[in-house]
Order: structure tokens, then C-alpha cells, then sequence
């Protein structure tokens, strides 16, 4: 029996390594959208009704990278005619009148300088104003951090809680922090994508969890996803609780996850809830370096799904 289960495993494994050199021979067009990339589809991080910096869909008119990021900044900027473009229910957060006055960009570090109104951000919004600025502008696939000025200084602190930033900004400043610690030894900060609703429209939303846990934070991301609805109504997971990861492995750049049959939508078709996987794939792409999840029901490969950037 042993040898019979060692015997699937391996032929899995295998299997998934067959898949990634045909995905490397014919690679695909990066996905940027909930579904689909073009030049004029992509992502913005803007603030929903529950204050949460949130994954948006938004059409974008730019063809050139710099062009992409003004346009971004503008559409994040409080009644600029670019942000009421936004979709209804959710907000842009730089300060009104706030100007882009420059930009560079070296290797896949861009620097912005901004006009001082973007010292005008009230306290309570100040660090998801980054969260968002951070979060849209590496979406884009040259872009991986950014440097901040203001009238050519470059912003050391947050205005009001004067908290010490980082000299280069990148995700490692996490987003929708929320804290459940009982002590400060043995910290896990794992990003989480959500689903949430506003009408008839689904969008994500990441929360960077720190918790004091031995957990490999693949099985924190399929725990607290199981679990998302118990605890705040505001997000929503289609995962069912009863869906246990039996085991998985990190095959050089791809990830293989083995669930029990609780993770189909249908047993008889073998389908997994496309926004299962999404919300799967986008917390490990936050969490991992890896370029492809794998999924697998008691060793039997099912598909294999491309992370979602952004």
C-alpha cells in the first residue's frame, strides 16, 4: 500500500515537471486581469466601503510604462478626472490636487516625485495610501519597488505617525496589516486574497496576517481561507471547510497542492471553483516565488493554473 501511494506520488510529480517544460517551451502571455491581459486591461488597489485596499479591475489607455504609471497615480488621486473612471463603491486615496511632478525609472525601480498636497493624507488613510500606490504600480510586469519624493526629498517617515520607511518601498510592506500576536518570538506574516462583494461584482481583497505559528504558510493560506466567513462577514471564501490539504511540494518554480475531494465544485467533472483557485493563486504568488500552482485530488493531477501578478 505504502509503496502504491509512493509509487502516485511520483508519477505526480513527474507529471507536473512534463507540464512545465511545455510551459516554458510555449510560454503564455502574462495575466495581469481577473481573466485576461491586454495593453488596456489591468489592476489598481483602490479603498472599498469597509476601508480595505482592494484588487480592482481598471481600463487603462497607456501603451508605454511610464505613461501607464501617471496614469495610475492619476486614477488614484482624489477627484482627478482619471479616478472617476473608478468604479462605484470604491475610492481613490492620494490627496486631491496632488501632481506626479516627475518620474524615472532604473532597472525595475521607479522613482516618483510628487507636489507636497501629497503630504496632505489625513492620518487615518496615510499607510494604505502607500499600500495602494505600492500594490498597483508593481503590477507592471517591469516594476518590483518604487522610491517616493516630495518636491525632490525623499519621504523618510509618514507624516503623521511618523513611522521610519524603508528607502526602497516594495510588497515587503505588506498590505490590510492585521495583528493576532501573543508574543513578539516566533512571527509569520502571510498574505491572504479574499473575496468580497459589491453588488453583482466580485474583486479581492489581500490582508497580510501576522500570527505567532510553526504553520509553512501554504497551510495558513488554506486554514484561514476555510475559515475567512466565521470570523468577517466582509469576506467571503468559496473554499469549503471541510477541504484538507493532504500534502504539498515545491517543485523548483511550481508549487504542487494535494486537497482531498472537498476542493470540487463537482466531483463527477472534477472541477475546482474558478475563484478558489484565483484566491489560492494570488496568496501564493504574494508568498511564494513561484511561476505555477498545481492541483491535485488524492494524487491525481487535475489541472495546473498560471499566478495571477498584481
Amino acid at each position: 500500500m505504502l509503496k502504491r501511494k509512493a509509487f502516485k506520488k511520483i508519477c505526480l510529480i513527474i507529471s507536473c515537471l512534463l507540464v512545465v517544460e511545455i510551459i516554458l517551451l510555449f510560454p503564455k502571455e502574462k495575466e495581469v486581469g481577473s481573466l485576461n491581459h491586454t495593453i488596456d486591461t489591468g489592476i489598481l488597489y483602490l479603498l472599498d466601503d469597509n476601508n480595505y485596499v482592494s484588487r480592482v479591475d481598471y481600463l487603462y489607455n497607456a501603451q508605454k510604462t511610464e505613461d501607464l504609471i501617471r496614469e495610475m497615480v492619476e486614477a488614484l488621486t482624489i477627484n482627478n478626472a482619471k479616478s472617476l473612471k473608478i468604479r462605484s463603491g470604491f475610492k481613490a486615496v492620494l490627496p486631491e490636487k496632488t501632481k506626479l511632478l516627475s518620474l524615472s525609472i532604473e532597472g525595475t525601480c521607479v522613482t516618483l516625485n510628487f507636489s507636497k498636497e501629497l503630504l496632505e493624507i489625513d492620518s487615518k488613510t496615510e499607510e494604505k495610501m502607500l499600500e495602494a500606490l505600492i500594490y498597483s504600480i508593481t503590477t507592471i510586469e517591469e516594476i518590483d519597488s518604487i522610491i517616493l519624493k516630495v518636491e525632490g526629498n525623499q519621504l523618510e517617515y509618514l507624516p503623521h505617525s511618523k513611522k521610519k520607511l524603508p528607502a526602497i518601498l516594495d510588497r515587503s510592506f505588506k498590505i490590510n496589516k492585521e495583528y493576532n500576536l501573543k508574543s513578539m518570538q516566533n512571527i509569520t506574516e502571510t498574505t491572504i486574497y479574499y473575496l468580497a462583494k459589491k453588488d453583482d461584482y466580485l474583486y479581492y481583497i489581500p490582508v497580510t496576517k501576522y500570527t505567532n505559528s510553526n504553520k509553512e504558510k501554504i497551510e495558513i493560506i488554506i486554514d484561514e481561507l476555510k475559515s475567512s466567513t466565521t470570523y468577517n462577514t466582509n469576506l467571503i471564501s468559496y473554499l469549503k471547510e471541510e477541504t484538507e490539504l493532504i500534502n504539498y511540494e515545491l517543485l523548483d518554480k511550481s508549487l504542487l497542492l494535494n486537497f482531498n475531494d472537498q476542493i470540487l465544485n463537482d466531483i463527477n467533472t472534477n472541477n475546482i471553483i474558478e475563484e478558489v483557485t484565483y484566491a489560492i493563486d494570488l496568496s501564493v504568488s504574494e508568498n511564494y516565488q513561484v511561476d505555477t500552482v498545481f492541483y491535485s485530488v488524492d494524487d491525481q493531477l487535475l489541472n495546473h493554473s498560471f499566478l495571477f501578478l498584481g
